[in-house]
């Protein structure tokens, strides 16, 4: 079970590269997001699911929020990119996003004190949100 949860936690092991495993792994999801459709029910579901993986997975490495931990990316790069259709909008999606996980603006830095699996969770969910919220702005304008 313990490998189980490493395995899913680590993005199939993903998160274990020597340098910015967050951008590896969000890089891995949105391509595999690019070949999968996954519908409302199914991200709420996985975003749950990724609550109480991280939360075992946090328990297991003894680290809050541990930098090999990327389903929490895997999530806010799902959500980010729901509903998109086109390269160019996935490609502007992967850089908000990426800079919304980065940097981190108010309030998501707070969201990261959040206990457990939901601190591990929220900051990266927050900033899918707000990647998929500016992506809708600027298809809605045909900016993309």
């Amino acid at each position: 079970m313990k490998e189980a949860i490493r395995c899913l936690a680590t993005g199939f092991y993903v998160g274990l590269v020597p340098y910015f495993p967050g951008t590896v792994g969000s890089l891995v999801a949105f391509i595999l997001i690019w070949y999968l459709e996954i519908t409302l029910v199914a991200l709420i579901l996985l975003t749950l699911f990724g609550v109480f993986l991280c939360q075992k997975a946090e328990e297991l490495i003894g680290i809050h929020d541990a930098p090999q931990i990327v389903f929490d990316e895997f999530c806010g790069a799902f959500w980010a990119t729901w509903g998109l259709t086109s390269l160019p909008q996935f490609i502007i999606a992967f850089i908000f996003f990426r800079f919304f996980d980065i940097l981190k603006p108010y309030p998501l830095k707070k969201l990261q004190s959040l206990p457990h699996g939901w601190g591990i969770m929220a900051d990266d969910l927050a900033a899918g949100f707000m990647t998929r919220l500016l992506l809708a702005i600027f298809i809605y304008f045909g900016l993309v």
